[in-house]
Formats: C-alpha cells, sequence, structure tokens
C-alpha cells in the first residue's frame, strides 16, 4: 500500500526524550560542579585575602620605618616569588622587591603572569596572583600570593569533568539509544497496523505484545481489540451487503428474461410495447448497480490485491482511450491522451482495475459535460511516483459536493435526470484507495480535474 510514514530520527519522541534527559542531566552534572567550583575557589580566595591582610597587619605593626624596610628587605630575599611577591614603594629610597616590577594596584586584585616581570634570579612565577596593595609606613607595600591551588583546583574539576560526566553522558546516550530504538521499533509496529488497518488490511495485528505488561504493550493489545471489532463489523456488513445484492441480482435478471420473452413471444401494442422496453432498461440498469455494489464490496474486502503486478498505466490509459474514442467522437467529444511511451509510468496494480477506473473516469465525462467538448487524459511520472489526469469542460463539481460524489449512490441535483448509478466516482475512488493513490477532484474552469496519484511501486 501506500509507503509507510518513518519518522526521520529527530522527529522519534523515545529519541527526543532520550536527548531531553541527557540534556538535563548534563545541564545539572554542570550547575553542580560550577557550583562546587566557585564555593571552592570562594573559599581558598578568602583564605588568601585573610592570609595577605594578616601579612599586612603584621608589617603594619613594625612603627620604626628603618626596622620595616630591614624586615621587607629580609624577607624579598628570603622568599620565593613563585609562591609569594613582595614589593614596598617607600616615599623616599630604593625599591625593595624580589621581582623586577609589579603591576600598580589598588586594594585586592588578580594579576596574571604576563603582567609581571621577574628578576634575573628568579625566572619562573606563577600563573596569577592574588595581591594586596595597601600603605604601610612611609611607603605602598603589596603582598601577592600565587593562585596556584585554585588553577590547580580549576585542572581537577576540568578532569573530573572529562574524566567523569562525559563517558557517563556517553555511556547514558547509548543507553538512551538503544532504550529508544527499542521503543520506537515497537511504535513502528503499532504505526504499521493502525497503517494497514486504515489501508484496508483488517486482519493486521500489532505482534511481540505478548506477556507484556508496559504502557506500549497496553496500546497494542487495544489496537488488536478494535481491530478484531472492525473486521467483524465490516465482514457482517460486507456480507450482508454482498448477500442482499447477489440474491437479488438472480431474481432481477430472471425479470429481465420474462421481460425480453413477453416482448418476442407476444403480440404488443405500440405503447405496450414502450413500456416493456423501459422496464427492460430499469431492469437492466438495477441489474448494473448490483454488479457494482458487489465490485465494490470485492474491492473494498482487497480481495484482489494478491493480483497486483508492476503495470504500465500509459499503456492501460492508451488501450482505454483508443476503445472508447469512437463512442466519443459519436457524441461530440475530442477525446485525447498524452502519455510517455517508454515504459515510465509504472505502478504496482491490477490491469483490470486501472482500466475500469480511466473507463469511469471517461464516461462520467461522456454522461455530465453535455454537449460536447475536449475530454483530455494525461499520465506523467510525478516525485517517484505517477500521476494520472483527466480533465473535461462540462459543468464540473461544486466545492462543496466533491466529497460527496464519492460515496455510494450520491448524484448532483443536476445529474438526477441523466443516466447511471451514483456509483461511477465510488467505484474510482475504492480503486485508488486500493492501490494506495491519492485521488482529488479540482476545478478546471470551466469543468472538471480528476487528479489520482500513484505511489513509487516499491512502497506498496
Amino acid at each position: 500500500m501506500s509507503a509507510p510514514f518513518r519518522s526521520s530520527g529527530i522527529r522519534s519522541t523515545p529519541l527526543r526524550l532520550t536527548l531531553i534527559l541527557l540534556m538535563i542531566f548534563a545541564v545539572a552534572a554542570l550547575g553542580c560542579l560550577a557550583v562546587a567550583y566557585e564555593v571552592t575557589r570562594g573559599n581558598i580566595d578568602a583564605t588568601l585575602e585573610a592570609d595577605l591582610e594578616q601579612t599586612v597587619s603584621d608589617y603594619r605593626a613594625i612603627r620604626d620605618a628603618d626596622d620595616l624596610e630591614d624586615r621587607l628587605s629580609e624577607a624579598v630575599a628570603n622568599t620565593d616569588p613563585e609562591v609569594r611577591i613582595l614589593q614596598y614603594l617607600p616615599d623616599r629610597g630604593a625599591r625593595i622587591s624580589n621581582v623586577a616590577d609589579f603591576p600598580s594596584i589598588r586594594e585586592f586584585a588578580v594579576v596574571p603572569e604576563d603582567a609581571i616581570k621577574a628578576g634575573d634570579d628568579h625566572d619562573d612565577l606563577a600563573e596569577s596572583y592574588l595581591a594586596l596593595s595597601v600603605r604601610v609606613g612611609r611607603g605602598q607595600l603589596i603582598v601577592a600570593h600565587s593562585r596556584e591551588q585554585i588553577i590547580e583546583m580549576g585542572e581537577v574539576f576540568l578532569s573530573v569533568l572529562l574524566m567523569g560526566l562525559l563517558p557517563a553522558l556517553i555511556i547514558a546516550g547509548c543507553a538512551g539509544a538503544w532504550i529508544a530504538r527499542t521503543a520506537r521499533r515497537r511504535i513502528d509496529a503499532i504505526e504499521g497496523t493502525l497503517r494497514d488497518l486504515t489501508g484496508g488490511t483488517l486482519s493486521a495485528r500489532v505482534d511481540g505484545i505478548e506477556g507484556r505488561a508496559d504502557d506500549l504493550s497496553g496500546i497494542g493489545h487495544r489496537v488488536n481489540q478494535m481491530a478484531d471489532a472492525q473486521e467483524a463489523l465490516i465482514s457482517s456488513m460486507r456480507q450482508i451487503s454482498a448477500d442482499i445484492a447477489h440474491d437479488l441480482k438472480t431474481p432481477i435478471q430472471r425479470v429481465a428474461v420474462v421481460l425480453d420473452q413477453m416482448r418476442n413471444r407476444t403480440v404488443l401494442s405500440d405503447g405496450q410495447e414502450g413500456l416493456l422496453n423501459r422496464a427492460l432498461d430499469e431492469t437492466d440498469r438495477i441489474v448494473r448497480t448490483f454488479q457494482a455494489l458487489l465490485q465494490l464490496a470485492q474491492i473494498e474486502g482487497g480481495a484482489v490485491r494478491d493480483r497486483f503486478r508492476p503495470t504500465d498505466l500509459a499503456d492501460v490509459a492508451r488501450d482505454v482511450v483508443d476503445f472508447l474514442g469512437l463512442d466519443a467522437e459519436e457524441r461530440g467529444f475530442v477525446l485525447t491522451i498524452d502519455a510517455p511511451e517508454d515504459g515510465i509510468a509504472i505502478v504496482m496494480g491490477d490491469r483490470q482495475l486501472l482500466s475500469q477506473l480511466i473507463t469511469n473516469l471517461i464516461q462520467n465525462a461522456l454522461t455530465h459535460a453535455l454537449g460536447g467538448g475536449p475530454i483530455k487524459v494525461v499520465v506523467a511520472p510525478d516525485r517517484g511516483g505517477v500521476t494520472l489526469t483527466l480533465s473535461d469542460q462540462g459543468p464540473g463539481i461544486p466545492l462543496a459536493e466533491r466529497e460527496k460524489v464519492l460515496r455510494r449512490l450520491y448524484r448532483l441535483e443536476q445529474s438526477r435526470t441523466t443516466e447511471g448509478n451514483g456509483l461511477g466516482l465510488s467505484l474510482v475512488s475504492a480503486i485508488s484507495h486500493l492501490h494506495g493513490a491519492l485521488l482529488t477532484l479540482e476545478d478546471n474552469a470551466p469543468g472538471l480535474r480528476v487528479r489520482i496519484a500513484f505511489p513509487e511501486p516499491l512502497s506498496m
């Protein structure tokens, strides 16, 4: 039947839910890591600030300026600038520092390595420092402590992210993809069953749900129960319809035989013979109606689907047009066809039913497009499938009536005086549906355009 509906990966509900859960997990994990990092970094910064303030307080406790400079000179000589930097800029006198140059700052500041110039004896510096600049004695004192501990902590958190969170996400993603794929297969099974049921395969059922108690299995059980009830109901209705049509067909045919014998074996007046001919015509019409009803029941039951073969729709259309061309010409119509000759208009179907579909469309135009005119049949490949189009210049069908004319025995008000039984387009619709084709009725301005789009043969 029609091409199965396959959701693309990103439209798969199980996969979307898996991706959403993974995103939530990743955001939550990153958020926790970020909070933990910020809290830890804040604690370390607070400890460094307290240490710097304590160092400054110790130097401020020295009241004598000469003693302060002596203590600072001694500290500078014994302090590794990779760990701590001391710099004292007295109002008068030489700078005291264990680095060649340190940028000017105000109060607390984070100073990167490239902003500091190391001395000749110390080439190694930390990547960054937390520095405090305050007024001490008769000069400006800068005390800076390495932030190496914070940097190392950041590297540890990055390692946790790369070695812990990412593998966890990969493992969770693989497990989620497997679960999503399993759920997708079961959803596809349910979806395929519903598609088959919609397409007329009433025996379709969801398999693989026995012994399971999850929600998808519950849906599958409900679908199977619905299909059982639908199959029983449709089978009953079709059987009743077929039985009525079959049972009435034979007596009516017998009536037709009796009427025919009466016409041939008795002497009738002109008036009686006219009435008898009308009775025979009506009887023949009733027989054709019951025959069409029986055929509709057979088509809707899908019993002819096993006869489907790759069929050249263009070849079928040309045969029908050749057969009906003379009749159309006698009635004032110009019946033409535009179809490829190279065998590219292939559909999967039954040649006899496709021939009847085209015949019904042409006869519908011949019946209702009073006064003659052009009737054009076009067969053309379209998006991997094949499209059949028939257009005429008759009265057309109002938009509000286009769905109704596909029903059984429905006839437009202006068509009730013409021949027909209201089953022509119903058979066209049933045959189109059986072949998985999309039937649309359009305005030809003037007239009616019937477009039937057949799917690719491989998608049947």
